[in-house]
């Protein structure tokens, strides 16, 4: 009987997923899911392997916001992020994941432009779509293929005819 007891405490099922956890902004595993999902759906990455960066991009957007928040904006996320759970299961129902990618935006920009969402909704949309593009925009991807940018030091050019330097 102990043993089945502690079993149960140690095993408590058979869960694979593990997700970063926040200490301002706790979110429930399907919270997490719809935050992937939506963040995937701002800024698709499918079909772009080249485009990486150290985390995802949903793990960069609760970060900012649990890191560089003041409470009551990670409050006014919180509730952006039910008001958004509940406003996915009324509108798509629970299969969210099956809405193909040429919906999404139909969907975000009703969400966004509707004068029956409510304020906490857009905010929480905005917020998320704003720290999504600003995650794309610091890959190296973006810098080096659409910025053009080149990391310090740069290139030394140093036998340039002075024709060629100005």
């Amino acid at each position: 009987m102990a043993v089945v007891a502690s079993g149960a405490i140690l095993l408590p099922g058979c869960r694979t997923e593990t997700w970063p956890t926040y200490s301002n902004i706790p979110l429930e595993p399907d919270q997490h899911r719809l935050m992937a999902w939506l963040t995937e759906a701002i800024l698709p990455k499918a079909g772009h392997p080249e485009i990486t960066a150290p985390e995802s991009t949903q793990h960069f957007v609760l970060t900012m916001i649990n890191d560089c928040s003041a409470p009551e904006d990670i409050e006014r996320y919180r509730q952006g992020l039910q008001a958004f759970q509940q406003y996915v299961v009324d509108k798509l129902g629970t299969g969210y994941k099956d809405v193909p990618p040429e919906k999404n935006i139909l969907f975000f920009n009703e969400a966004v432009n509707s004068e029956d969402t409510p304020e906490e909704l857009k905010n929480f949309i905005n917020t998320t779509k704003r720290l999504s593009v600003r995650h794309f925009t610091g890959t190296e991807y973006f810098m080096t293929n659409i910025m053009d940018w080149e990391f310090v030091p740069g290139r030394f050019l140093g036998c340039v005819p002075l024709e060629n330097a100005g």
